[in-house]
């Protein structure tokens, strides 16, 4: 027996009043306890209150495991960005880098660039968070896991250029080579974030 419309805004509902604050998460836990009442509807004969009570009641501290388990600074959300440097795109795009940077050391557009890269970070970190802040919780009002666990990453990121960049800035033997590191890490969480955007959007949220 497939539930109604308004039994599945029920248990969103009773989700969202037990601090389920994340829609994805929400949403992966109301389909969950869906399928497991309509399966105790079916086989034991019972309604939606009495199977949706005691299915919560029996499994209420595994159930909400799933929403304990969600923590902004994901180590798996690190391990996932750093595997995506062996993505042959990733790959490809950092080693052009490198050449690129060493064939034009001497240019002074680049050099340029260089001096600013801390800058032109900064900028660009102000610009994504801004744009995520206004249409997620301006717009959308909102808030989803998927999105916002990226952001531990930019955060790292962010760290990196205020004070590992900058503590070498006057170390030429050493800065030359995490300018490279830092624009590889730059350039693969993009392809990360749009790799995650596109999972975001598959999942068809309201």
């Amino acid at each position: 027996m497939k539930l109604t419309k308004e039994q599945i805004q029920f248990i969103d509902k009773f989700l969202q009043r037990n601090d389920v604050i994340f829609v994805d998460i929400r949403q992966e836990m109301t389909d969950h306890i869906a399928t497991a009442v309509e399966d105790l509807i079916e086989n034991g004969e019972i309604n939606f209150h009495d199977a949706f009570v005691g299915y919560v009641n029996s499994n209420k501290k595994e159930l909400f495991k799933m929403n304990r388990s969600v923590w902004w600074f994901s180590f798996s959300e690190i391990k996932n960005y750093l595997r995506f440097f062996l993505k042959p795109i990733s790959l490809f795009t950092n080693a052009l880098i490198i050449v690129i940077y060493f064939l034009f050391s001497k240019n002074e557009d680049l050099i340029f660039f260089k001096e600013n890269l801390p800058f032109y970070f900064l900028l660009s970190f102000l610009i994504i968070s801004a744009i995520n802040f206004f249409y997620f919780f301006v717009i959308k009002r909102k808030r989803y896991f998927l999105i916002e666990r990226n952001s531990i990453i930019l955060l790292i990121l962010y760290w990196i250029n205020l004070l590992i960049l900058h503590s070498f800035d006057k170390q030429k033997t050493y800065l030359d080579g995490l300018e490279i590191l830092f624009m590889c890490l730059c350039v693969v969480y993009v392809y990360y974030t749009i790799n995650q955007m596109r999972k975001f959007l598959n999942l068809r949220i309201n």
